[in-house]
């Protein structure tokens, strides 16, 4: 079937719009903040996911400690300084999460399913990474499922 050059240069504006990329190349292109939205396409899904971005060691150490909830489709990019096991606890969370574990490839290496708030400050456990990691994302309790993260997957950062 031939389309008319109208949807030619169509498609090919979809197509250039689209800019994935992983974060290593992202970040090299401009400073990721504290704060800062970006949306993850998860794998061959094309199921897209919102982040909110930490960097600083204040954020990383506060994450979402204190909050009351997440919106659908929504978590918290944790972004490491190093390639390492890094672990991760609980204190004043009010809510179950999901932590996908990334390479600096943004490709899932873990996943941390259905982790309970921590009752008691003094004994919180942390939970670890399993592997060397450089980004977590964490979510609420469920969500790594629906939307369908899966180990050995590739996320793609729209820009």
């Amino acid at each position: 079937m031939r389309r008319s050059r109208k949807q030619r240069g169509r498609r090919r504006r979809l197509r250039r719009s689209y800019r994935g990329g992983n974060l290593s190349t992202f970040t090299s292109m401009a400073p990721v903040k504290d704060g800062d939205v970006y949306t993850l396409v998860i794998g061959s899904t094309g199921k897209k996911f919102k982040v909110e971005c930490v960097v600083s060691p204040e954020a990383i150490i506060q994450g979402l400690s204190g909050r009351p909830g997440l919106k659908e489709g929504a978590g918290m990019l944790f972004l490491f300084p190093e390639l390492e096991i890094h672990s991760m606890w609980m204190p004043d969370m009010k809510f179950p999460l999901d932590i996908v574990w990334l390479d600096e490839q943004l490709s899932v290496v873990h996943i941390s399913y259905g982790l309970e708030p921590c009752k008691n400050r003094g004994e919180c456990p942390s939970t670890s990474s399993v592997y060397s990691t450089k980004y977590a994302i964490e979510m609420v309790a469920g969500a790594a499922k629906k939307y369908g993260f899966q180990s050995g997957q590739d996320l793609k950062v729209l820009l």
